[in-house]
């Protein structure tokens, strides 16, 4: 059996990459094919359904003076029809986040443009308006999970961790 198998249109290798979340297909305006991870699905006003998604291409970094390739993180938005779900994915943990809804809670991606970096994500309330840069909607589930991890913290004005840390 040959690493690739036929799927469709299009090839797709018979193991797929590890990622931390559910992956799909995603097919791209040129006619391309590559796996994102399916980080929320919106539904806009005019009815029409929406993926958040997030790939990661390679960008140069350094340590100790030297240049290596390190993972950036991209994130982007596609239309329900351009990303085909995968068999054996679970997509029953995706936020679903409808225009004009208010999600329980959020986890902002900050930016930082200085020597002095913060927390790689911080867990916001869902209608905190301490948010700046990108962030996602998250279940109560995912928002306990990432402030498990050590470069997460919780908003200091909203206080997510209280009511999290009280219902679990």
């Amino acid at each position: 059996m040959s690493e690739d198998q036929d799927v469709g249109e299009h090839r797709r290798p018979a193991r797929l990459p590890r990622a931390d979340g559910p992956l799909v297909d995603v097919t791209l305006p040129d006619g391309q094919h590559l796996y994102a991870v399916v980080r929320s699905r919106r539904r806009e006003d005019d009815g029409s359904w929406w993926y958040d998604l997030q790939i990661h291409l390679p960008s140069q970094g350094t340590e100790r003076d030297r240049l290596l390739a390190v993972p950036a993180a991209v994130d982007f938005r596609a239309p329900a029809g351009a990303c085909t779900p995968l068999d054996g994915q679970d997509y029953d943990h995706v936020p679903t986040v409808r225009a004009g809804v208010t999600p329980p809670w959020r986890i902002e991606e900050p930016v930082y443009f200085t020597n002095d970096p913060g927390p790689a994500r911080i867990v916001h309330r869902g209608d905190c308006r301490a948010v700046r840069d990108v962030s996602h909607p998250a279940t109560a589930d995912q928002a306990r999970a990432a402030l498990e991890h050590p470069d997460t913290a919780p908003c200091p004005l909203c206080r997510p961790d209280r009511p999290l840390r009280a219902a679990a």
